[in-house]
């Protein structure tokens, strides 16, 4: 219906009727595969009333003449859930109808086609197509650069506003790509923000008020004020330093390879946005040393225990990083780490970069600098007696020095690390402390308003990237420099100066000859993408504008009134200890956290309120899942439940009262249960040919998988009177409300209990099909100890068996220190929970699938030509931060007109489902490791000097490894 030619481009657009099913589908407006199409030809969808307008816009030659064909996509529902679905189409030129869009109208169509195919989520069964903030960026700055209406995008994302934006920036709940995506429309649309007028004083802003807990007196209130176990490192930490301290060297480097294989790679998968940003590779350059030498050569001779402490949480963006060192042989520490310096920078020195070296005298004590490569490598050392301190942060490491030196407050000072070290004495492998000072400056004005001019930072340090690639898009290749992507308009040359003044320096790697790109092509004072300057070393905030007091002002309100219960300090530990009666090489790791509430302490009592004061303790299992809850005598639940159950069916003598001390919930290893979610899952399965068109009320084959499926509930029975009362008031009340249509009735028995059967009869009214009636039903059984009810009656039989053996495996009361809520779980390679567990955590990791697979094409789609299996993690850490990861922990993915794949699980158009667990992925190799866990929760009394029934959160997890690491 049209073509233009303008500037050396050219437009076309048709338009494909819709008729029949067609009408009803959602269609993906970005992926469109057009016969014959190449590089620098980009083709979206528009909705034109009863039809789909197909415009093309080439910068790479003309477009076909007389014919265009191809395919489209798109999503419709089918058996219950949201399917892809394929169309084919062939255009054939018409000369009339060339006519019938007027041609200069072509590029301004085709701008705001591409700018809403961009920023329109399109539906799927797992949620929507994700928009990225590139994709937020591309939309605005072709609407500026090219033309068109703007009325997608003039309000901006959801409408946010500058304002609103800064108040997001210092919301500690914000997800990073929800306020980049704010931030990069603005820029996008090329509506830089200078900087208001900074008239407010910072001391002028008070925080959140915090409540100072008297920790002397509590701590004289404990049993032994004096039990604390010596923490001779923190003497050097600052008491507003976050603290982590490791026993030895090699157990340091241990568990930072544990997370390297398995704990890191999962937790990359499952966030946000899946991307792996190199940290632990990263800080390990900043502070010049080579992790696999430091394991092989200074071990115990040299070095005693290792401590790491840091001024902020921001280790993702780019934080201080100082380690402390006991030294037992300085010479030799300091040799070791003059020689991983060297191999550093003899590294970047090779490739031409700069190294600087210098030293320094601060107070008395001599710190040497290293830095190379515009601060990836930004090591600082110093010693102070018999510490060693290893730094990437100059500031950083003389706040060190000055707590050593007594010039500033010492976390083993403080009074509440006194506590909580005399509370909890032992001697553990791995001790780490969060103090109130910590978190009162994570959330103080100072540090939030830095932490939210760094974040506006970034935005404008993607900006030359994200640039460079919506010119690949457009014109198929990558730009030759920052000349050709300033000539092309797509960047300002305002744009490679921050809104606050420093200049941005932008070198677009060459993308030829198959050679890797550098990972660093963007960097100011601010830092670069995947590593933002540490806020300890930026200029302190003394004035802010009136914008930033009003938003810091609305952060502090809102925190006051949701998150006041989260300041308050936090002590973890954490042993690893051989559990050679599971088998040669088993572990158990155990980590124990207490966090100590505030003086009120509402929130905890709320949840005291359901489970009481009661204790309970229970053996671990060997095979399953449970699930087992203290119910103190004076929990407000029992007198809730009582009066409920009394008013429905009129009888005093009819509630929970025959509850005794504990409630349990639990799943059973067996293959059932692999049955029933391989019947569900279709996020990293095929959907099960079984599954007809029925809905969930009428699907047979459903509810006679949930019949057989290993679930059960338990309870501990204090009156058995009032339980036969209780049972029979609810049978008489079923019976009221469904006459006839239930049988209650014995169905077998074991160890001489009856099992009675309640269910459904196959010609009850309303039952939609009989089959039903047998496919599903409640069973239970009642011992002298307790009442079990689950759906299979063979698993009662196997909780009937546990509950007479005793030995520990049914419930009881625990100590007076014992946990109140228990949760249990253990499996092996192959078994049903096992199998269901890597299901569960693959899919969890399909579901941010698609961010990575969108990340991937931007990345592929706007660097054409270029090749190499290191392209990829390259370009994506110069350009994002990080490498996006598919759910296997992949960064190969490849590109087709479906968009970015990895080969092994194809695009979301085109699902394919390899064996579970997919090898050699973060899951697998999890579950290789992971053989079980146990969690203990408990909310312990504080001294009196805490206020009226202070409580502490306690929770103890236990890690149950196999062999291997």
């Amino acid at each position: 219906v049209g073509r233009h030619r303008a500037n050396g481009v050219d437009y076309l657009e048709a338009r494909l009727p819709l008729s029949g099913e067609a009408t009803g589908i959602d269609w993906d407006r970005l992926h469109v595969d057009v016969d014959l199409l190449v590089p620098g030809q980009v083709a979206v969808l528009a909705r034109d009333g009863d039809a789909l307008a197909l415009r093309i816009r080439s910068a790479a030659g003309e477009l076909p003449k007389s014919a265009v064909n191809g395919t489209v996509y798109g999503v419709r529902w089918e058996k219950g859930r949201r399917i892809w679905s394929r169309h084919s189409f062939k255009v054939t030129a018409d000369a009339a109808g060339d006519a019938t869009v007027e041609g200069r109208q072509l590029p301004r169509r085709w701008v705001d086609a591409a700018s809403e195919a961009l920023t329109t989520p399109l539906y799927l069964g797992g949620g929507a197509r994700p928009i990225l903030p590139w994709d937020h960026f591309a939309a605005g700055r072709l609407q500026v650069l090219l033309g068109g209406d703007g009325a997608a995008s003039a309000a901006g994302p959801e409408g946010r506003r500058a304002r609103t934006d800064l108040v997001r920036l210092m919301d500690t709940t914000s997800g990073i790509l929800s306020i980049q995506e704010a931030l990069q429309h603005d820029r996008g649309l090329r509506l830089r923000r200078q900087d208001d007028a900074r008239t407010v004083a910072i001391a002028d802003l008070a925080g959140p008020a915090l409540v100072d807990h008297p920790f002397a007196a509590m701590q004289a209130e404990l049993p032994d004020a004096n039990a604390a176990t010596p923490e001779p490192l923190a003497a050097a930490a600052p008491a507003d330093f976050w603290y982590a301290r490791f026993a030895t060297l090699p157990l340091f480097l241990r568990l930072l390879g544990e997370a390297d294989r398995w704990v890191t790679p999962l937790v990359q998968l499952l966030q946000q946005n899946p991307e792996d940003r190199r940290l632990t590779g990263r800080y390990e350059t900043e502070l010049g040393v080579v992790r696999g030498e430091l394991a092989k050569i200074l071990g115990p001779a040299a070095v005693g225990q290792v401590a790491v402490v840091g001024s902020d949480p921001y280790v993702r963006e780019g934080t201080d990083v100082t380690l402390i060192f006991q030294l037992r042989n300085a010479d030799f520490y300091n040799a070791e780490l003059d020689r991983y310096l060297r191999q550093h920078t003899d590294h970047f020195e090779a490739l031409g970069r700069g190294v600087e070296r210098s030293t320094r005298d601060y107070q008395g004590v001599t710190i040497t600098s290293t830095r190379a490569d515009h601060g990836r490598v930004r090591q600082e050392r110093a010693q102070v007696g018999d510490l060693g301190l290893l730094s990437n942060s100059p500031r950083a490491i003389e706040r060190v020095v000055d707590a050593i030196a007594g010039r500033a407050p010492r976390l083993s000072d403080s009074p509440d690390f006194r506590y909580m070290r005399a509370r909890d004495p032992g001697d553990h492998q791995f001790y780490a402390f969060l103090s109130d000072r910590l978190i009162a400056a994570v959330i103080g004005p100072q540090q939030k308003i830095q932490q939210a001019r760094r974040e506006r930072a970034l935005a404008e340090l993607l900006v030359p990237g994200y640039a460079a690639l919506l010119y690949g898009w457009l014109n198929g290749h990558a730009p030759e420099d920052p000349k050709a992507l300033l000539a092309s308009g797509l960047l300002g040359k305002d744009e490679l100066r921050h809104a606050s003044g420093e200049p941005i320096t932008f070198d677009p790697p060459p993308l030829r000859d198959g050679r890797i790109p550098k990972d660093r092509t963007t960097f100011s004072a601010w830092g670069t993408p995947p590593a933002l300057t540490p806020l300890i070393d930026l200029p302190p905030v003394t004035q802010v504008s009136e914008a930033e007091a009003a938003a810091y002002r609305d952060f502090a309100s809102g925190y006051q009134m949701y998150w006041r219960r989260f300041i308050d300090p936090v002590a973890i530990s954490l042993d690893i200890t051989a559990a050679e009666e599971r088998g040669p090489k088993e572990e158990d790791v155990d980590v124990d956290v207490r966090v100590l509430p505030l003086i009120d302490a509402t929130d905890y009592r709320d949840l005291e309120r359901v489970v009481g004061k009661q204790r309970v303790a229970v053996k671990a299992l060997d095979r399953g899942l449970q699930a087992v809850w203290a119910v103190g005598a004076e929990s407000s639940v029992r007198r809730d439940l009582d009066g409920i159950l009394r008013a429905a069916t009129g009888e005093s003598d009819v509630g929970v009262g025959w509850v005794g001390d504990w409630v349990m919930v639990g799943v059973e290893d067996r293959v059932a249960l692999a049955e029933l979610f391989s019947y569900l899952d279709d996020r990293v399965q095929r959907p099960d040919p079984a599954r007809g068109d029925d809905d969930l009320f009428t699907d047979t084959e459903l509810w006679r998988r949930v019949g057989a499926s290993p679930i059960y509930v338990a309870a501990a029975i204090k009156n058995p009177t009032m339980l036969v009362a209780t049972l029979g008031g609810i049978r008489k009340l079923v019976n009221e409300v469904a006459p006839g249509a239930v049988e209650w009735g014995e169905h077998s028995k074991h160890r001489d209990l009856p099992i009675v059967r309640v269910g459904i009869r196959r010609d009850a009214p309303l039952l939609a099909r009989p089959d039903m009636a047998d496919a599903v039903a409640l069973y239970y059984v009642q011992t002298s100890a307790a009442i079990v009810v689950g759906l299979d009656p063979e698993v009662l039989k196997v909780v009937v068996d546990r509950i007479a053996a005793g030995d520990g495996q049914i419930p009881g009361p625990g100590a007076e220190d014992g946990a109140q809520l228990i949760v249990d779980a253990s499996s092996r390679p192959g078994d049903a929970m096992w199998t269901v567990a890597s299901w569960i955590l693959q899919g969890e990791a399909m579901v941010t699938q698609a961010t990575a697979e969108r990340r991937a094409e931007i990345l592929l789609r706007g660097a054409h030509g270029a090749e190499g299996p290191g392209l990829l993690t390259e370009l994506g850490y110069a350009y994002f931060g990080g490498t996006p990861l598919s759910a296997r922990g992949s960064a190969g993915f490849v590109i087709d007109p479906q968009g970015a794949a990895d080969p092994a699980l194809g695009t979301a158009i085109h699902r394919k489902y390899p064996e579970l667990p997919i090898r050699s992925s973060p899951v697998e190799r999890l579950m290789e490791r992971l053989v079980g866990f146990r969690v203990e929760v408990s909310f312990d009394p504080e001294p009196a000097a805490a206020g009226p029934d202070a409580r502490s959160l306690h929770s103890h997890l236990r890690l149950r490894l196999s062999g291997g690491g």
